[in-house]
């Protein structure tokens, strides 16, 4: 099974110069250059193996995400750095808004959790992770041999999905990653526990939990503000996507290369450019 590994995370922004000096100036990502084309306004930041799009929606609507991870579809986006606590320093001196103050988590890593300027969730992790239970030694050892540089790494877009063992067949069977480990939170009365899952050096962070779920937020209105979806690329995307429908995602009406999967995440297949 070929891998298919995430290469671009889309968002829409209210004001994008705005946000791109919040992870320009702030993040330290790399502008890279952006295709010419019509409609919004975009840029494209490079975060090492994936590039954040930004495409600027004004006077856009707030969508129906909401700060409980359980409610199913996308979470956060997570970006693996060397010096937290200076970073968090930094951009508490901007205000920007946190979620969680930094601490030592669950797998041996420090975390901290603040919102982009859109209110979308972005979540610093330093440090390899340790994992409770390893599927994959390989796809362990490999993530633990990727450099981490100065300026934030893309590691990963966090989910909450339904049922486990669905999505972890659905991402096998129609991207090909592969499960690294998982993470258990005993102490958590909601019955709380992360599935790693790796394609190239990105990560798919998988949340379950044993009670009830909300529904995802995701809706195909153009409007919208926030995250838009995963991105990967192709030399035959016409025959991705149709794996991608074959393994239970279904085709947005208005481009059949945009599919949602069960827990309304979407991914977006593209030709290689």
């Amino acid at each position: 099974m070929p891998v298919s590994p995430i290469r671009f995370v889309t968002l829409n922004v209210s004001d994008l110069d705005r946000s791109v000096d919040f992870y320009t100036r702030l993040l330290d990502l790399t502008p890279v250059p952006a295709p010419e084309q019509d409609g919004p306004r975009q840029a494209w930041l490079s975060a090492g193996p994936t590039v954040l799009r930004l495409s600027e929606v004004p006077g856009g609507r707030a969508s129906a995400w909401i700060g409980d991870d359980l409610q199913r579809g996308f979470r956060h986006i997570g970006l693996k750095v060397v010096d937290l606590d200076a970073r968090v320093e930094r951009l508490h001196a901007e205000g920007v808004r946190f979620h969680l103050e930094p601490l030592d988590a669950a797998g041996g890593v420090r975390i901290a959790f603040f919102y982009d300027p859109d209110g979308v969730l972005l979540e610093f992790i330093q440090g390899d992770l340790q994992y409770d239970e390893v599927w994959d030694e390989e796809l362990v050892t490999a993530e633990r041999a990727q450099p981490v540089p100065a300026a934030p790494r893309f590691d990963h877009v966090a989910v909450t999905v339904d049922e486990l063992q669905d999505t972890l067949g659905f991402y096998r069977s129609a991207l090909g990653f592969g499960v690294a480990g998982r993470l258990f939170q005993p102490q958590d009365p909601r019955g709380f526990e992360i599935t790693y899952l790796h394609a190239a050096g990105t990560v798919l962070e998988v949340f379950t939990y044993g009670a009830e779920k909300q529904d995802p937020p995701w809706r195909p209105d153009a409007d919208l503000l926030g995250f838009r979806g995963i991105g990967v690329t192709e030399e035959d995307p016409d025959a991705v996507a149709d794996r991608l429908a074959e393994a239970g995602a279904k085709r947005d009406a208005a481009n059949p290369c945009l599919l949602v999967d069960r827990d309304g995440l979407p991914v977006l297949v593209e030709g290689v450019q």
